[in-house]
């Protein structure tokens, strides 16, 4: 008896999940982001969010994505059920890329003695995870119009910064070399997104869609080096402070392309 029900749980399991494959189809997206409001702004370093406490601008740049979307049928023709994961990366917008190259510190004035650079700049990752509803109406077998949306969470990376400056003394005329790291925590936020698009023969499909992955403070560990360049003694010391800066708010518009699998 016990063989019997294992072999009936058993063939209704394979039955059930062969219907849900049948029921299921899935794109994979390549496209190109584009940050707006305060996410793309970038005016100085004195209103950057993640150098200075409550500032909101991103400084973002045009970026790159990638991503799954999983459909499943839900007995309604046309409706159904979507899964998707994306991931984000945004560099620096070209002001703040200006910004950078004048060798700018951070509030927003170049260095007229010594040297100072920019060893590594932040840049933003985002993957957002959701889950929503997707509905295609299709004029004929070959072509058909979708709207879709969801909501979710979202985990924001941001990469570090770290820049490396040295200044002399005027009268003793020794050198100290200043390296300021800054590593920023993950934060996970609430997130949604809408969109429309058309699919093509049912294996491609173009897309355009609205992003909002939530506001999340910017905070982490800021550690400052100084090096005494006296060639006696090169004095060493490190200090490690925990911050908190701005607010960053990822909101963009995407412009994609997807193929079936």
């Amino acid at each position: 008896m016990k063989k019997i029900k294992a072999l009936i749980i058993l063939s209704l399991m394979l039955f059930v999940g062969g219907q849900m494959m049948a029921q299921t189809r899935g794109h994979l997206f390549l496209g190109a982001t584009f940050p707006i409001s305060d996410f793309s702004d970038f005016d100085s370093f004195e209103d950057f969010a993640l150098i200075h406490a409550n500032e909101h601008d991103g400084g973002a740049g045009i970026g790159i994505s990638a991503g799954f979307r999983w459909y499943f049928n839900v007995g309604v023709e046309g409706l159904g059920v979507m899964l998707s994961i994306d991931g984000f990366y945004n560099g620096p917008n070209p002001d703040l890329k200006e910004a950078y190259r004048r060798k700018e510190d951070y509030s927003g004035i170049q260095w007229n003695s010594g040297s100072f650079d920019y060893k590594s700049t932040p840049k933003f990752v985002n993957v957002p995870l959701m889950l929503g509803l997707n509905y295609i109406y299709y004029f004929n077998p070959h072509f058909g119009i979708f709207a879709e949306a969801g909501a979710g969470g979202n985990l924001r990376f941001i990469t570090e910064m770290e820049t490396v400056g040295t200044v002399t003394d005027a009268e003793s005329g020794v050198a100290t070399q200043i390296t300021t790291n800054k590593k920023y925590d993950n934060v996970f936020s609430f997130a949604y997104q809408a969109g429309l698009g058309i699919e093509v023969a049912k294996n491609l499909v173009i897309g355009f869609s609205f992003y909002d992955l939530g506001k999340g403070l910017v905070k982490g560990d800021e550690t400052v080096r100084r090096k005494v360049l006296d060639n006696i003694d090169n004095t060493n010391t490190k200090e490690t402070h925990y911050k908190e800066y701005g607010t960053v708010r990822p909101m963009m518009f995407l412009a994609r392309i997807g193929f079936t699998f």
